[in-house]
């Protein structure tokens, strides 16, 4: 690779990561939810479903823009897929109050939709640059989602208590529209990088675009990827794809039934309101942490290897957090935080292991259905078990996960 695209790269992930600040979305809802909940007279779970829609139906999202990225392009599916999503948290933040699903339409279905299209592209176009370090560019996009937590939770809570949801919301949209411009400056990686390998390199004597030589060069990528680059299609067919879309869907009713709670449940359970919200920060930092650190480690010991340790510690943190109260809380809800901002920056790694990285945009996207089903049905399982018996099953859920990474082989 020249010294000039070695500097591009670096570029490039720098706006993906920047751009992917944006995508952080879901994890602000956890100081709009008791606003809602109090200016609209909704219930718990009607209040934290706009938080679920938006996590669920974003899988679909990813699948949507991996297909729109062979049609349209990275650049124009990131900004297509940007502002989309800005425009549903729009009609969520002019809902009348007597039409409270507006909320729920709008932040959660075309958000979701318009958000996870534009991520699954932020997060496989680095991929693509840095082949050899997938992990540390994953954490990097994904960790940078984490750290919007960070920087837009004490923003957003400061803004509703001043001027309420509806301000907020609009603020939160604007900011998100400007900083969504920086897509135009993303480029997707070079097909056909001519330094396949010294010996390939010099045995073909450059980068002339007749049959024979596309063929050996594509062949050389997929040896040095290491993977054979499935199709979505392909990929469905095997039983690899159904166990790691399952596994990972385990992970979701930890994180999506302590998310939107974590403030006024931390008060529940004897923290003021400073402190609920300090207990926030602190989660949203593990989140980060989790992001950039699991992938870094999936590097050096194997996914699975990580994936099994997280597993294990989410499922005796929200078993704990059925009892937890003060300190005990926060340090429970920061661990289920560490994991989940782990699972979602590991898993593009080892979905690109298995499946390769030509498709891994649709084929992540795919994986993440499971995620998304799940992610929908929590809110009727808060309803339907309450609330600590639901932490209980995704305790269990945890459990089950950590030992059906065994049943993984490459």
């Amino acid at each position: 690779m020249d010294g000039k695209r070695m500097r591009n790269r670096y570029v490039i992930l720098g706006i993906a990561a920047c751009v992917n600040f944006v995508h952080g979305n879901p994890y602000i809802w956890t100081v709009f939810q008791p606003y809602v909940r109090e200016e609209f007279g909704v219930s718990v779970a009607a209040s934290s479903q706009p938080f679920t829609f938006i996590i669920g139906i974003f899988a679909v999202g990813n699948m949507i823009g991996g297909y729109l990225q062979h049609r349209l392009g990275a650049k124009r599916t990131i900004l297509l897929g940007s502002y989309v999503m800005c425009a549903g948290f729009l009609l969520a933040a002019m809902a009348p109050y007597e039409m409270p699903w507006l909320i729920s339409a709008g932040y959660g279905v075309i958000g979701g939709l318009g958000s996870g299209c534009a991520f699954s592209l932020l997060v496989a176009v680095p991929q693509a640059w840095f082949p050899e370090r997938k992990g540390l560019v994953t954490g990097i996009t994904i960790g940078v989602v984490g750290i919007s937590g960070v920087v837009m939770n004490p923003l957003c809570d400061y803004i509703l208590a001043a001027r309420g949801y509806r301000f907020a919301m609009l603020t939160v949209t604007g900011i998100y529209a400007v900083l969504c411009l920086g897509a135009v400056f993303i480029a997707e990686a070079p097909e056909k990088p001519c330094e396949a390998g010294k010996q390939r390199k010099a045995s073909l004597g450059g980068c002339e675009q007749d049959e024979a030589l596309e063929a050996a060069l594509r062949q050389e990528k997929e040896i040095l990827a290491g993977d054979r680059q499935y199709t979505t299609r392909e990929m469905m067919r095997t039983k690899t794809f159904y166990l790691i879309c399952a596994i990972m869907a385990l992970a979701v009713p930890a994180y999506v039934l302590v998310n939107p709670l974590m403030k006024s449940l931390g008060m529940e359970r004897g923290l003021t309101g400073s402190q609920a919200l300090a207990g926030v920060v602190a989660a949203s930092f593990a989140n980060i942490i989790g992001r950039f650190a699991m992938p870094w480690l999936s590097d050096r010991t194997g996914c699975r290897a990580v994936i099994q340790v997280m597993y294990g510690a989410a499922m005796v943190s929200v078993l704990g957090l059925t009892a937890a109260r003060g300190g005990w809380f926060v340090i429970f809800i920061s661990v289920v935080c560490l994991v989940y901002g782990g699972v979602v920056s590991v898993f593009p790694v080892l979905v690109s292991n298995y499946f390769g990285m030509k498709y891994q945009g649709m084929n992540y996207g795919a994986v993440m259905l499971g995620y998304g089903v799940v992610s929908i049905l929590c809110p009727y399982l808060l309803e339907a078990a309450g609330q600590q018996l639901s932490f209980v099953i995704a305790g269990a859920a945890c459990g089950i996960g950590m030992l059906g990474m065994g049943f993984l082989k490459k």
